[in-house]
């Protein structure tokens, strides 16, 4: 028995079609900012309702059809008790999708205990917004290559290996650049059984199988930072490699093939394989395949990786000198003042002078009021502000 699947994902989606605002003040300021805008905003509330009508009608309850058939479901004419009665029901069925990835989660925590620790490494992060990258079948085995660059796992290149197959069911064939969006794996008498749910196209996909493995590898820490800092670009492939660690053991993973690189020269050495980087493209051999990749499409440097994790973010955890910490704080050096930061939300009771002071002093923006909103809160938690400081962050602690 199943808890994911692709009907409750339908029906969380299809509550979820027509969202409207939640109180009068919301209200209030989206008529003002329409009339800033000269925007008709009943006519595009109007709209969007008839766009997802069709849909809506298969989930919504009976005592809000009225509401939809008149066109008001969406209006600020609504009245507040339907409008809180929709919400509610809203939150609800939010709520039932939620408990039903709780379910899927617990199962897969008790089957994956069965598998290889290697699986278990994958499944401790989450795949959500991974992307099928190569697809493989070798006799009664699939490997399912999936990469997580717009997802939520350290481990940027995922290996999937399902051993003797059983069966696969699915809406359609699985496709290159299909996202795993839920999954929910399942220990069963003839081994394994593991389910997704994919997006571009929507799919639901189960595979049976008697046993599964893995292997990852992951981005070196110079990627990141190089990303972040958006220089990717303008870094050549030498330079690049000039920067990686020297003691750590690298892969040339594609979307095709995947080889271990012997030494890093102008040109990569590959394990059984060359590699050659020419003026507008690269060409890619290994064993009897040979594939060749456009510049303007792929950079090499993307395709390099490494069976070491490194934090890419370990240099914000330094601490900053205590008779620094204020000015940091409050300056324009991003680096020096998230390490600022850091080392207030470390030490809250031992810095707590310094923390008020600069509590006190920053301008709050729309850019930083999320931030400054959790470490107010963490101190405030800290039991460290000083009534004045407490007063003026009381609408944003949590």
């Amino acid at each position: 028995m199943w808890n994911l699947t692709k009907e409750a994902k339908e029906k969380f989606s299809k509550c979820h079609l027509l969202p409207i605002h939640e109180s009068d003040d919301d209200w209030k300021m989206a008529i003002t900012e329409a009339k800033a805008e000269g925007e008709d905003l009943i006519a595009r509330l109007n709209e969007e309702l008839e766009e997802v009508k069709e849909e809506l009608l298969l989930v919504l309850p009976s005592r809000f059809i009225p509401y939809v058939e008149d066109g008001t479901l969406n209006q600020p004419t609504l009245p507040k008790n339907v409008r809180e009665n929709y919400l509610q029901w809203m939150q609800d069925s939010a709520k039932e999708f939620e408990q039903t990835l709780d379910a899927a989660y617990e199962q897969t925590q008790q089957a994956v205990a069965y598998l290889p620790m290697a699986v278990q490494d994958v499944f401790a992060e989450s795949l959500h917004d991974a992307i099928i990258e190569r697809i493989e079948r070798e006799g009664n085995t699939l490997h399912l290559y999936i990469n997580t660059d717009s997802g939520f796992s350290t481990k940027f290149h995922i290996h999937l290996i399902f051993k003797d197959v059983i069966i696969e069911e699915s809406d359609d064939l699985l496709q290159l650049g299909q996202w795993l969006i839920y999954y929910e794996l399942q220990k069963t008498d003839a081994g394994f059984a593991f389910r997704v749910l994919f997006d571009c196209p929507e799919a639901e996909w189960t595979i049976t199988m008697k046993g599964m493995d893995a292997q990852y590898y992951y981005r070196p820490m110079v990627y990141t930072r190089l990303r972040d800092e958006e220089k990717l670009e303008e870094t050549s492939l030498a330079e690049y490699v000039s920067l990686l660690n020297p003691d750590y053991r690298y892969w040339l993973i594609t979307p095709h093939l995947k080889s271990s690189i012997n030494t890093f020269t102008d040109n990569l050495i590959l394990n059984k394989g060359n590699f050659k980087l020419g003026q507008n493209e690269m060409v890619v051999s290994v064993e009897n395949q040979r594939f060749i990749y456009d510049l303007t499409e792929y950079n090499p440097i993307q395709f390099i990786y490494t069976d070491v994790y490194e934090y890419p973010y370990a240099h914000f955890n330094e601490p900053v000198p205590t008779e620094q910490i204020e000015a940091a704080a409050l300056g324009n050096d991003l680096e020096l003042q998230v390490r600022a930061w850091n080392t207030m939300y470390a030490n809250p009771k031992a810095l707590a002078d310094i923390i008020n002071r600069v509590l006190w002093k920053i301008q709050i923006t729309e850019e930083n009021e999320m931030m400054v909103s959790v470490y107010a809160s963490h101190f405030y938690k800290s039991e460290i502000l000083i009534e004045a400081v407490l007063e003026r962050y009381r609408n944003l602690i949590d």
